[in-house]
């Protein structure tokens, strides 16, 4: 059960319950449903302060210029008070904003398209995919008949990638793909999140070089560290990169047989990266 929950808000997938149940509670108040007695009152507007608390703990990576008026147009929903003649203006209009929030999200949670399966993958990363840690094979040694090039170290952050990695990616090729795995190690040690954008962005830039496919893996992100997220999602999209939903990660990292301390991946962790990176490319 508490790997459920764990799993459910480092997906991201919290963000949609709250979502949901703040416009169950609108829908509610404006049709009239909850306005009959004071109960009906009391438990609606609870219902909308707990959807409020758990929107703001699984808000996910946007720019602040989008959030404002989200947060604007809940809060001034829920002061508004539950029942009173000015509420439905004030419901339909935090409902608008919560769907506008929603549909801008639902994207980063749809496995991505358009990648084919290649003859090359290029590996960037982490102790994630650089193995030596116990295991007996690495989850990219489990993608099949394909050419792999490991270029990932342990412990290395986005900023030595940067530095040690991409200079020894390979000439560009026909049907290559570079595979980024990285950021948790600048999340864990507290990267500035400025400077973990500019060297992801210098990353993605080499990688993307020349025309290469690129895919990266989206970190479930740590209370207060969606500024990495945010990073993420911005490099993606200046520089074309396929981006596979946190959800991935999280139910890895969070099953306690996918790991032997919480963060190296065992056997059984690599073999589950590695069918979901499949599934989720369709290769």
């Amino acid at each position: 059960m508490k790997q459920a929950v764990l799993v459910h808000y480092y997906s991201g997938h919290l963000f949609f319950t709250a979502a949901a149940l703040f416009l169950l509670v609108v829908l509610l108040d404006v049709t009239g449903v909850s306005r009959g007695n004071a109960a009906g009152r009391r438990i609606t507007g609870f219902v909308a302060l707990l959807a409020l608390a758990l929107g703001a703990m699984g808000a996910p990576p946007m720019p602040l210029y989008l959030w404002v008026p989200v947060a604007i147009a809940t809060a001034a929903c829920v002061v508004a008070g539950f029942g009173e003649k000015r509420r439905p203006f004030t419901g339909i209009a935090a409902a608008v904003a919560v769907i506008v929030a929603v549909a801008l999200e639902v994207p980063y949670h749809v496995d991505p398209t358009g990648i084919r399966r290649p003859k090359h993958l290029m590996v960037m990363g982490d102790s994630l995919s650089s193995g030596g840690f116990g295991e007996k094979t690495i989850w990219h040694q489990r993608m099949g008949d394909m050419a792999v090039t490991n270029l990932a170290l342990p412990s290395d952050g986005v900023r030595e990638a940067l530095e040690h990695q991409a200079p020894m990616l390979l000439p560009p090729g026909n049907e290559q793909v570079v595979l980024i795995e990285i950021g948790g190690n600048d999340m864990l040690e507290g990267t500035p999140p400025d400077a973990f954008a500019k060297a992801l962005d210098g990353l993605a830039r080499a990688a993307r070089r020349n025309g290469r496919k690129v895919v990266m893996l989206e970190l479930p992100l740590l209370p207060g560290a969606w500024r990495y997220g945010l990073a993420q999602r911005q490099v993606a999209r200046r520089h074309g990169v396929a981006l596979i939903p946190k959800r991935l990660l999280a139910a890895v990292l969070l099953d306690p047989l996918d790991t032997s301390d919480g963060l190296h991946l065992t056997d059984r962790g690599h073999a589950a990266l590695a069918n979901g990176i499949r599934a989720s490319l369709g290769w």
